[in-house]
């Protein structure tokens, strides 16, 4: 088996703050985020959630209580800083959408952006990180921008919701421009013309899942022609703007098409120690902790022993990118251990007594334009 752990050593100018660490586990749940962080070891800081696609405006910002779900019976009080996908395009119940990129551009929706930040700041959530029209490359969203054009409506509706929610006293904010990590290295499409600009965005956020179309399918494979250059290909883009990273979504996959690469602790490793160096400046992580219906990322549910073990020990060593040069011995012994089949750190953990409701019907996360289409992670769409 080959052993293609990579090693990222730390580089000037590189972020010396530690890398915040959370997870997606299902909507309102900081009971289920205590069980990921038993599960896998780890203490986590930040809580990924998702606000309403499919309730229209009023139940985006939060008018009337409609966010009480959320915030109120979720994660207010909690230890935890918020990481908010944000439709920007809501639908309403019946899938229609309820805005339009070009009305956005122009305004139209400040309001609706103003009513939401102050629903946040009166929930004691100011700080957030919001990830406005995450994942707008796909074509699987209502503010999908994957022409020249779309790309520019978006970048001014960006700036127009920026603006709207600046204007909000005690706002503090974090605004993450959130593509795929794909999207810097898909063919015929330029994500540049979607930036709104260096004044309106503080990190930019990457998905990067274990999936993968090229043959052979083998996890080095996924890792060095797939994976890795995305997220190179993201750095550069990010480091040419002076801004941290977020990886915001990711996670191993088991696919129904057979494009998830399973139970991968190669590439739970090499995320892990990609996201812990410095020189690539990554502020925090959350791991798609869910099974989303038609690709299962759930590390702890049992069928990811050996990414789960993966896992626990990369979050676990210190010496990862702290200007030594390199990874420590240490790293190179364990990560060794759980490539070649995980034997000494299989862990059989299952959690118990997780809240977990049946989520609705979502819409599907496409492949990369030019590859033949396929069903693959279905990203989520969380309602009450």
């Amino acid at each position: 088996m080959c052993l293609s752990v990579v090693g990222f050593g730390a580089a000037a100018g590189g972020s010396t703050v530690p890398l915040a660490k959370g997870a997606y586990v299902g909507a309102a749940d900081p009971r289920g985020l205590t069980a990921f962080d038993a599960a896998t070891d780890t203490r986590s800081t930040v809580a990924a959630d998702y606000l309403p696609a499919d309730a229209g405006w009023n139940g985006l910002e939060g008018t009337g209580g409609s966010l009480r779900w959320l915030l109120a019976n979720g994660w207010t009080g909690t230890r935890y800083r918020l990481s908010l996908g944000v439709p920007i395009i809501p639908t309403n119940s019946a899938g229609h959408s309820v805005g339009t990129l070009a009305a956005g551009a122009r305004g139209a929706y400040d309001a609706h952006f103003v009513t939401l930040a102050q629903t946040l700041v009166a929930a004691g959530e100011s700080n957030a990180y919001l990830r406005l029209g995450w994942e707008f490359d796909g074509t699987w969203t209502a503010w999908k921008a994957t022409t020249p054009a779309s790309e520019a409506r978006f970048a001014a509706y960006f700036r127009q919701i920026v603006t709207a929610i600046r204007s909000v006293p005690g706002e503090h904010f974090k605004f993450v421009w959130n593509p795929d990590a794909v999207a810097f290295v898909t063919p015929d499409y330029n994500v540049s013309l979607a930036y709104p600009g260096n004044g309106y965005v503080d990190d930019v956020g990457l998905d990067a899942y274990d999936q993968s179309w090229v043959t052979p399918l083998t996890p080095a494979n996924a890792w060095n022609q797939t994976v890795l250059p995305s997220l190179t290909a993201a750095e550069k883009f990010a480091r040419a703007h002076g801004k941290p990273i977020a990886v915001a979504e990711w996670g191993t996959a088991i696919r129904g098409d057979g494009h998830g690469l399973g139970d991968d602790p190669l590439y739970v490793s090499n995320m892990i120690a990609w996201m812990r160096s410095p020189s690539h400046d990554v502020v925090f992580e959350t791991y798609f902790d869910y099974d989303g219906r038609g690709t299962n990322s759930v590390i702890t549910g049992g069928h990811f022993p050996d990414s789960l073990a993966a896992f626990r020990a990369a979050f676990k060593l210190t010496n990862v990118g702290t200007g030594t040069g390199g990874m420590s011995s240490e790293w190179f012994a364990l990560a060794g251990l759980v490539v070649a089949g995980g034997v000494a750190l299989r862990l059989t953990r299952r959690l118990r007594g997780r809240r977990r409701a049946e989520p609705p019907a979502r819409r599907i996360y496409g492949p990369t334009r030019g590859v033949a289409p396929t069903r693959v992670r279905e990203w989520a769409e969380q309602s009450r």
